[in-house]
């Protein structure tokens, strides 16, 4: 019993030490400039929307907007407001998000199991890939993530305790979740508690009257966004909207961007296949992720297990609350890899379940095996880091090299000397914290260099043009050059009054600058630079000697 109470307690510290070692590198990725599109869009959305003073409805660019649930924007300007419009504040609404999810999921796996599974799967979830992520990439599933597993924590509270209370916040993290990213959030949780109760046979329960009385409460916290859709597209059939009239932001919002991608109706489609979430987990939920695998198993033999009677399972929340709703999502004829991120804390508690059974209860010789595996992948990781930092912008990062040069000692010295029983989670932690802290710190700034719109919008706010005086040219109009401008730069197609216009900046194609030459002497070139759309990374823009084959021409001219 000391024994147990030792390791709890272990694994408590250990926890708050990975934990808060995670927090700072995400701090340090709040620094980095957002990224397009998705993140840098989310940003420049928010600014329109404080600029218009208008809360329930939205545009961008400009133009009306009708894609994503509102609460990222609201929550985005309500920090914007404290805290002014920059990288930091953009941020720091996925951070509070992220700290509830952790906790969240601590409680969740602390009612269904012990506090030691709780302590562990929230270190786990703090510090895999997708985590890092996105607390600097910004996008909806952040909120997503925080109010699904909010709502399912509640709905365990008040199926142990039949606390109303638990109930009511149950349904409001379900409304907050629709309002992050539309009917996966209620569908999501409905699925994993619909199979508990079904397994546990509480049919009175199942078929209990009250879960309408909880769909009313969702009801009514949905009503003003939407009335914000309904005002400013039902009501407005000849809007234009993706090149269609009589477009109901209703129908769209709660079938068609959802229910759509399934059924066909939705236009987005990307033909990624029925496995495309199961491979971009193999790398969002590193460096975890042969203990998800082998977890799942575990999971999945314990319940065949109970069927047949032979054992009796307490809880089928955390398994099917994962599997049925990461099914669905890979039926969708477009995806993405974070729409496999809601299920990542569940992912996380099965883990810890697993690491805990492997690594606390069973023979040595098993736990030496699953040691030496991770510890052969951390090192393989380790040097491709390193391989990454010095291939691919070796002249900048003398840095990374002196941080590298004491991290990968440090892991190695840990991975073989260092006696205790904790040693695989320590080993894996530092992994997760040193890499990350190199790639938010190294990395991530040096790809920003090649993001023509916040690179070019810093020469922007460097001369004394006025705001309204700059333009973007047959070039697109990248959202970070809105962002970092606080503007919403026009987007001009007519050559000929443009070079009309006097002291004027516009962003355009490099290819067209002897057009400008041609018919305006006087224009100058104020910065030119090769544009790459940074969250897509390839090797041949990875690699140096290719990188140029990759880039776009962009530039900033003055008239």
């Amino acid at each position: 019993m000391e024994q147990t109470q030792e390791v709890a307690t272990d694994i408590k510290r250990i926890a708050f030490w990975g934990m808060g070692g995670a927090c700072l590198v995400y701090m340090v990725g709040w620094f980095i400039n957002v990224m397009d599109p998705d993140s840098a869009q989310y940003a420049s959305i928010t600014r329109e929307m404080l600029e218009r003073g208008e809360y329930l409805t939205f545009t961008d660019q400009g133009r009306e907007y009708l894609d994503k649930p509102p609460l990222i924007f609201w929550l985005s300007g309500i920090s914007f407001k404290l805290f002014g419009i920059n990288n930091i504040a953009f941020r720091i609404p996925a951070f509070l998000a992220t700290l509830l999810t952790l906790y969240s999921t601590f409680r969740l796996a602390s009612i269904f199991y012990d506090t030691k599974t709780g302590y562990l799967a929230s270190l786990i979830l703090a510090t895999i890939q997708a985590t890092f992520l996105i607390n600097h990439d910004v996008r909806t599933d952040t909120n997503l993530i925080c109010w699904f597993i909010f709502t399912l924590w509640q709905m365990a509270a008040f199926l142990e305790t039949k606390g109303k209370i638990h109930f009511l916040l149950a349904f409001i993290g379900v409304a907050l979740a629709m309002m992050a990213k539309g009917p996966i959030g209620l569908v999501a949780p409905g699925l994993g508690i619909f199979m508990h109760l079904m397994f546990k046979k509480d049919w009175k329960l199942l078929f209990n009257p009250m879960w309408i009385v909880g769909l009313v409460i969702v009801a009514l916290l949905l009503l003003p966004m939407s009335y914000g859709l309904f005002m400013q597209f039902d009501s407005h059939p000849e809007k234009v909207v993706n090149g269609l009239t009589g477009v109901s932001g209703l129908r769209f919002y709660y079938w068609t961007q959802s229910f759509g991608r399934i059924t066909g109706e939705n236009v987005w489609r990307n033909n990624t296949g029925p496995f495309f979430l199961s491979h971009s987990t193999l790398w969002a939920f590193f460096p975890w992720t042969i203990f998800l695998v082998l977890g799942l198993v575990h999971e999945a033999k314990d319940i065949f297990l109970h069927v047949k009677g032979k054992i009796v399972k307490k809880e089928f929340l955390v398994f099917f609350g994962l599997l049925l709703p990461f099914i669905a999502l890979s039926a969708s004829a477009y995806q993405l890899p974070h729409y496999a991120f809601i299920v990542y804390p569940l992912c996380a508690i099965v883990t810890a379940k697993y690491i805990q059974q492997i690594f606390y209860k069973s023979p040595i010789r098993i736990t030496r095996i699953l040691y030496i595996i991770q510890t052969s992948i951390l090192s393989i990781l380790w040097v491709g880091v390193l391989a990454l930092v010095w291939f691919c912008f070796a002249e900048n990062n003398d840095w990374a090299f002196i941080l590298l040069s004491i991290l990968i000692p440090t892991f190695l010295i840990m991975a073989y000397e260092i006696e205790t029983q904790h040693k695989l989670i320590i080993v894996t932690i530092i992994s997760a914290i040193g890499i990350n802290l190199i790639l938010n710190s190294f990395f991530y700034p040096e790809l920003l260099n090649y993001q023509a719109g916040s690179q070019i919008a810093d020469k922007v706010l460097m001369t004394n043009v006025p705001k309204g005086n700059v333009f973007c040219y047959e070039a697109g109009q990248p959202w970070s050059l809105n962002f970092y401008t606080d503007s919403t730069i026009p987007l001009v197609h007519d050559f000929e009054s443009l070079i009309q216009k006097k002291n004027i900046l516009v962003y355009t194609k490099s290819e067209l600058i002897a057009d400008f030459k041609k018919r305006r002497p006087d224009v100058r070139i104020v910065h030119q630079m090769g544009d790459y759309p940074v969250t897509l990374l390839r090797m041949k823009f990875l690699n140096p000697a290719t990188r140029s084959e990759t880039l776009k021409g962009r530039c900033l001219l003055r008239l």
